[in-house]
């Protein structure tokens, strides 16, 4: 069944009325009719199944058959926080891929070696939407304004668990060693630098806020990879 996301102020009882751009998609793209069966969530780990009950010119009523919560969520409260990259289209790329792993929060952030000082933030919402539809997610990703790294690791205490990969790590911290350790973790911060890498003080700094260095192997990584391969090593632990 297609799938379509609602603001949480449109349900209501058993009613899920689609508006903007997904009534479009829906009446126009899709050219759904009244008594056809689509998927809906809030974004705020609520799915339904729904039955179309009216179409009229700006909106559809829908009438609630089956509501399930936590749809195709993960256990762990995953945070993602990424430099913003020279090129969009990847982080763009990154958004949408983290997404389908699981992430439900991303922080955009700026490091010393980070280039661009700003971020599209209407632009990453669409493509976090996109992909949570995409994949079956009841949850839409919080993607936070941008963010310093000094405030990232100072205020990230509530997570039970903080990585920041880095290239001078020792091997012997895989992440896959580090996560066997931490198997009780109920939430998970990553930190993934720029191109140019996290410095020897942003390190230090994550390591005095309880972060923990990890290993990602061998090979020096672009940002977006290093965050994925990082993610499914996260994702597959629990």
């Amino acid at each position: 069944m297609d799938n379509f996301y609602v603001d949480p102020k449109d349900v209501c009882d058993q009613t899920v009325v689609i508006r903007g751009e997904e009534y479009r998609h829906l009446a126009r793209v899709l050219r759904k009719k009244a008594g056809d069966h689509i998927l809906v969530t809030d974004g705020c780990d609520n799915s339904y199944e729904v039955v179309i009950r009216l179409i009229d010119r700006v909106h559809a009523e829908c009438s609630i058959i089956e509501t399930k919560h936590r749809l195709n969520e993960t256990k762990l409260d995953i945070a993602l926080a990424v430099s913003l990259l020279r090129n969009p289209a990847r982080f763009d790329f990154l958004v949408e891929k983290a997404t389908e792993l699981g992430v439900r929060t991303f922080i955009p952030t700026i490091c010393e070696r980070t280039v661009p000082k700003r971020e599209k933030h209407a632009r990453l919402e669409k493509v976090a939407i996109s992909a949570m539809k995409q994949c079956g997610r009841s949850y839409l990703p919080r993607i936070v304004e941008l963010t310093a790294f000094a405030g990232l690791v100072g205020h990230a205490r509530s997570y039970s668990l903080r990585l920041i990969p880095h290239e001078t790590t020792e091997h012997s911290q895989f992440i896959g060693s580090v996560l066997k350790h931490h198997t009780q973790a109920s939430s998970v911060l990553l930190a993934i630098g720029p191109e140019g890498g996290f410095t020897e003080g942003e390190l230090a700094a994550a390591i005095h806020h309880g972060f923990i260095p990890i290993s990602l192997g061998p090979r020096r990584l672009r940002s977006e990879t290093a965050a994925l391969s990082a993610l499914s090593w996260v994702v597959g632990g629990w």
